[in-house]
Protein backbone atom coordinates (compact mmCIF):
# COMPACT_ATOMS: atom_id res chain seq x y z
CA UNK A 1 0.00 0.00 0.00
CA UNK A 2 1.17 3.60 -0.28
CA UNK A 3 1.95 5.76 2.84
CA UNK A 4 -0.14 8.80 1.88
CA UNK A 5 1.89 12.22 3.29
CA UNK A 6 0.22 13.87 6.22
CA UNK A 7 -1.43 16.97 4.58
CA UNK A 8 0.01 20.45 4.45
CA UNK A 9 -2.00 23.16 6.59
CA UNK A 10 -3.88 23.72 3.22
CA UNK A 11 -5.05 20.12 2.84
CA UNK A 12 -5.69 20.12 6.53
CA UNK A 13 -7.98 23.52 6.40
CA UNK A 14 -9.53 21.94 3.69
CA UNK A 15 -10.37 18.67 5.48
CA UNK A 16 -11.43 20.25 8.23
CA UNK A 17 -14.30 22.08 6.58
CA UNK A 18 -15.47 18.66 5.00
CA UNK A 19 -16.15 17.93 8.18
CA UNK A 20 -17.60 21.18 9.83
CA UNK A 21 -20.20 20.86 6.72
CA UNK A 22 -21.59 18.23 8.37
CA UNK A 23 -22.55 19.33 11.28
CA UNK A 24 -24.05 22.65 13.07
CA UNK A 25 -21.47 25.67 12.96
CA UNK A 26 -21.00 29.37 14.18
CA UNK A 27 -20.54 31.16 10.99
CA UNK A 28 -17.27 33.08 12.57
CA UNK A 29 -15.13 29.87 12.64
CA UNK A 30 -11.80 29.93 10.59
CA UNK A 31 -10.71 26.32 9.96
CA UNK A 32 -7.26 27.72 8.97
CA UNK A 33 -6.54 28.49 12.52
CA UNK A 34 -7.08 24.97 13.85
CA UNK A 35 -5.03 23.85 10.37
CA UNK A 36 -2.60 25.96 11.68
CA UNK A 37 -1.75 24.37 15.05
CA UNK A 38 -2.67 21.16 13.90
CA UNK A 39 0.99 20.26 12.08
CA UNK A 40 1.15 16.60 11.85
CA UNK A 41 -2.53 15.55 12.32
CA UNK A 42 -4.08 12.76 9.61
CA UNK A 43 -7.64 13.01 8.12
CA UNK A 44 -8.66 10.98 10.68
CA UNK A 45 -6.97 13.04 13.54
CA UNK A 46 -9.10 16.04 12.12
CA UNK A 47 -12.55 14.26 12.11
CA UNK A 48 -11.65 13.39 15.36
CA UNK A 49 -11.05 16.70 16.37
CA UNK A 50 -14.59 18.28 15.03
CA UNK A 51 -16.52 15.06 16.54
CA UNK A 52 -15.23 16.13 19.49
CA UNK A 53 -15.92 19.68 19.23
CA UNK A 54 -19.64 19.20 18.34
CA UNK A 55 -19.64 16.56 21.68
CA UNK A 56 -18.00 19.03 23.93
CA UNK A 57 -20.88 21.83 22.53
CA UNK A 58 -23.79 18.98 23.15
CA UNK A 59 -22.07 18.52 26.56
CA UNK A 60 -22.63 22.39 27.00
CA UNK A 61 -25.93 22.72 25.46
CA UNK A 62 -24.76 24.64 22.53
CA UNK A 63 -26.48 24.60 19.28
CA UNK A 64 -23.73 25.22 17.77
CA UNK A 65 -19.85 24.54 17.39
CA UNK A 66 -17.35 27.53 17.73
CA UNK A 67 -14.04 28.25 17.86
CA UNK A 68 -13.85 27.44 21.27
CA UNK A 69 -15.02 24.35 21.67
CA UNK A 70 -12.73 23.72 18.66
CA UNK A 71 -9.97 24.61 20.14
CA UNK A 72 -10.64 22.68 23.07
CA UNK A 73 -10.89 19.69 20.85
CA UNK A 74 -7.36 20.78 19.88
CA UNK A 75 -6.06 20.97 23.08
CA UNK A 76 -7.61 17.46 24.54
CA UNK A 77 -6.59 15.37 21.41
CA UNK A 78 -2.60 17.38 21.84
CA UNK A 79 -2.32 17.53 25.49
CA UNK A 80 -4.48 15.12 26.98
CA UNK A 81 -7.91 15.82 29.17
CA UNK A 82 -8.19 18.79 31.44
CA UNK A 83 -7.55 18.15 35.37
CA UNK A 84 -10.58 20.03 36.73
CA UNK A 85 -10.83 18.33 39.70
CA UNK A 86 -6.95 18.82 40.17
CA UNK A 87 -6.98 21.54 43.13
CA UNK A 88 -4.00 23.83 42.87
CA UNK A 89 -3.46 26.42 45.74
CA UNK A 90 -3.46 30.45 44.83
CA UNK A 91 0.20 30.31 45.34
CA UNK A 92 0.99 27.76 43.02
CA UNK A 93 -1.68 29.52 40.58
CA UNK A 94 -0.02 32.62 40.32
CA UNK A 95 3.25 31.29 39.73
CA UNK A 96 1.58 29.88 36.75
CA UNK A 97 -0.16 32.72 35.34
CA UNK A 98 3.03 34.66 35.51
CA UNK A 99 5.08 32.12 34.00
CA UNK A 100 2.59 31.80 30.96
CA UNK A 101 2.46 35.70 30.47
CA UNK A 102 5.98 35.88 30.24
CA UNK A 103 6.15 33.22 27.68
CA UNK A 104 3.23 35.38 26.21
CA UNK A 105 4.84 38.73 26.80
CA UNK A 106 8.59 37.54 24.67
CA UNK A 107 6.21 36.31 21.99
CA UNK A 108 4.41 39.16 21.65
CA UNK A 109 7.29 41.71 21.50
CA UNK A 110 9.75 39.57 19.36
CA UNK A 111 9.93 40.62 15.96
CA UNK A 112 10.61 36.68 14.52
CA UNK A 113 8.39 34.78 17.08
CA UNK A 114 4.93 32.64 15.70
CA UNK A 115 1.91 34.87 16.43
CA UNK A 116 0.42 33.69 19.63
CA UNK A 117 -3.00 31.75 19.67
CA UNK A 118 -3.60 31.67 22.97
CA UNK A 119 -2.53 31.19 26.58
CA UNK A 120 -3.81 29.22 29.63
CA UNK A 121 -3.39 28.19 33.02
CA UNK A 122 -5.88 25.18 32.63
CA UNK A 123 -3.89 22.06 34.35
CA UNK A 124 -4.00 19.77 30.98
CA UNK A 125 -2.19 16.63 30.90
CA UNK A 126 1.08 16.78 32.92
CA UNK A 127 0.87 20.84 32.33
CA UNK A 128 -0.23 23.40 34.88
CA UNK A 129 -0.69 25.94 31.56
CA UNK A 130 0.60 26.88 28.11
CA UNK A 131 0.83 28.99 25.79
CA UNK A 132 0.13 28.42 22.24
CA UNK A 133 1.77 29.70 19.10
CA UNK A 134 0.42 29.57 15.57
CA UNK A 135 3.00 28.92 12.50
CA UNK A 136 1.68 31.54 9.77
CA UNK A 137 2.19 28.17 7.62
CA UNK A 138 3.72 24.63 8.05
CA UNK A 139 7.45 25.80 8.38
CA UNK A 140 10.36 23.49 6.79
CA UNK A 141 13.20 25.74 7.09
CA UNK A 142 13.61 28.36 9.91
CA UNK A 143 16.29 31.51 9.71
CA UNK A 144 18.54 31.70 12.55
CA UNK A 145 16.64 34.58 13.97
CA UNK A 146 13.35 32.63 13.78
CA UNK A 147 15.38 30.05 16.19
CA UNK A 148 16.80 32.44 18.37
CA UNK A 149 13.27 33.79 19.11
CA UNK A 150 12.02 30.71 19.86
CA UNK A 151 14.74 30.13 22.40
CA UNK A 152 13.73 33.51 23.91
CA UNK A 153 9.75 32.60 24.06
CA UNK A 154 11.10 29.52 26.09
CA UNK A 155 13.24 31.72 28.38
CA UNK A 156 9.69 33.53 29.03
CA UNK A 157 8.57 31.90 31.73
CA UNK A 158 11.30 30.75 33.47
CA UNK A 159 12.76 34.21 33.35
CA UNK A 160 9.56 35.56 34.79
CA UNK A 161 9.52 33.37 37.77
CA UNK A 162 12.76 35.03 38.74
CA UNK A 163 11.95 38.74 38.03
CA UNK A 164 8.19 38.05 40.48
CA UNK A 165 8.98 35.54 43.09
CA UNK A 166 13.04 35.38 42.90
CA UNK A 167 15.34 32.62 42.19
CA UNK A 168 14.19 30.64 45.34
CA UNK A 169 10.75 30.13 43.95
CA UNK A 170 11.92 29.10 40.53
CA UNK A 171 9.44 26.21 39.84
CA UNK A 172 10.19 22.79 37.98
CA UNK A 173 7.72 23.94 35.14
CA UNK A 174 10.75 26.64 34.94
CA UNK A 175 13.28 24.02 34.02
CA UNK A 176 11.17 21.69 30.96
CA UNK A 177 11.56 25.36 29.43
CA UNK A 178 15.43 25.48 29.56
CA UNK A 179 15.52 22.01 28.23
CA UNK A 180 13.77 23.05 25.18
CA UNK A 181 15.89 26.63 24.97
CA UNK A 182 19.10 24.01 25.28
CA UNK A 183 18.07 21.61 22.54
CA UNK A 184 17.76 24.66 20.00
CA UNK A 185 21.10 26.46 20.74
CA UNK A 186 22.86 22.95 20.95
CA UNK A 187 20.75 22.06 17.34
CA UNK A 188 22.34 25.93 15.79
CA UNK A 189 25.65 25.11 17.17
CA UNK A 190 26.32 21.65 15.71
CA UNK A 191 23.85 20.83 13.31
CA UNK A 192 22.69 24.62 11.47
CA UNK A 193 26.45 25.87 11.28
CA UNK A 194 25.25 29.17 13.15
CA UNK A 195 27.66 29.64 15.62
CA UNK A 196 30.17 32.36 13.90
CA UNK A 197 33.18 30.89 16.05
CA UNK A 198 33.19 27.52 15.02
CA UNK A 199 31.73 28.09 11.55
CA UNK A 200 29.95 26.47 8.79
CA UNK A 201 30.58 23.15 10.14
CA UNK A 202 28.33 20.26 11.43
CA UNK A 203 29.41 18.11 14.37
CA UNK A 204 27.01 14.50 14.71
CA UNK A 205 29.08 12.81 17.23
CA UNK A 206 30.30 15.17 19.91
CA UNK A 207 31.59 12.43 21.97
CA UNK A 208 34.44 11.80 19.22
CA UNK A 209 35.58 14.96 19.26
CA UNK A 210 38.37 16.77 20.73
CA UNK A 211 38.22 18.18 24.79
CA UNK A 212 38.91 21.40 22.76
CA UNK A 213 36.69 21.38 20.28
CA UNK A 214 33.84 20.22 22.85
CA UNK A 215 34.73 23.07 25.85
CA UNK A 216 33.98 25.30 22.18
CA UNK A 217 30.74 24.00 21.50
CA UNK A 218 29.74 23.79 24.67
CA UNK A 219 30.97 27.79 25.18
CA UNK A 220 28.99 28.86 22.19
CA UNK A 221 25.57 27.19 23.64
CA UNK A 222 26.24 28.72 26.82
CA UNK A 223 26.56 32.14 25.26
CA UNK A 224 23.64 31.93 22.83
CA UNK A 225 21.86 30.71 25.67
CA UNK A 226 22.69 33.52 28.17
CA UNK A 227 22.02 36.30 25.50
CA UNK A 228 18.55 34.95 24.94
CA UNK A 229 18.27 35.17 28.87
CA UNK A 230 19.45 38.50 28.34
CA UNK A 231 17.03 39.32 26.36
CA UNK A 232 14.04 38.15 27.67
CA UNK A 233 14.70 39.77 30.89
CA UNK A 234 14.83 43.00 29.52
CA UNK A 235 11.28 42.37 27.31
CA UNK A 236 10.06 41.43 30.79
CA UNK A 237 11.68 44.50 32.47
CA UNK A 238 10.20 47.01 30.22
CA UNK A 239 7.09 45.67 30.15
CA UNK A 240 6.25 45.04 33.46
CA UNK A 241 3.10 46.66 33.90
CA UNK A 242 1.61 44.64 30.52
CA UNK A 243 3.02 41.52 32.04
CA UNK A 244 1.19 41.62 35.35
CA UNK A 245 -1.88 42.70 33.57
CA UNK A 246 -1.91 39.91 31.45
CA UNK A 247 -1.23 37.82 34.70
CA UNK A 248 -4.18 39.14 36.53
CA UNK A 249 -6.44 38.38 33.46
CA UNK A 250 -5.31 34.79 33.25
CA UNK A 251 -5.82 34.42 36.93
CA UNK A 252 -10.20 35.81 36.17
CA UNK A 253 -10.19 33.91 33.09
CA UNK A 254 -8.26 30.87 33.04
CA UNK A 255 -7.78 31.01 29.45
CA UNK A 256 -7.70 33.96 26.86
CA UNK A 257 -7.29 34.06 22.82
CA UNK A 258 -5.31 36.25 20.72
CA UNK A 259 -7.43 39.10 20.29
CA UNK A 260 -8.01 39.06 24.38
CA UNK A 261 -3.90 38.81 25.02
CA UNK A 262 -3.96 42.03 22.07
CA UNK A 263 -6.48 44.02 24.08
CA UNK A 264 -4.98 43.47 27.45
CA UNK A 265 -1.50 44.34 25.96
CA UNK A 266 -2.99 46.90 24.33
CA UNK A 267 -3.91 48.56 27.95
CA UNK A 268 -7.64 47.94 27.32
CA UNK A 269 -10.23 45.92 29.99
CA UNK A 270 -11.63 43.13 28.19
CA UNK A 271 -15.62 43.45 28.38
Amino acid sequence: LPILPRPDVKGRTEILQWYLNKIKCDHTIDPEIIARGTVGFSGAELENLVNQSALKAAVDGKDVVTMKELEFAKDKILMGPERRSVLIDNKNKTITAYHESGHAIIAYYTKDAMPINKATIMPRGPTLGHVSLLPENDRWSETKSQLLAQMDVSMGGRVAEEIIFGSEYITTGASSDFDSATKIAKMMVTKFGMSEKLGVMTYSDTAKLSPETQAAIEQEIRGLLKDSYDRAQSILKSHAKEHKNLAEALLTYETLDAKEIQIILEGKKLR
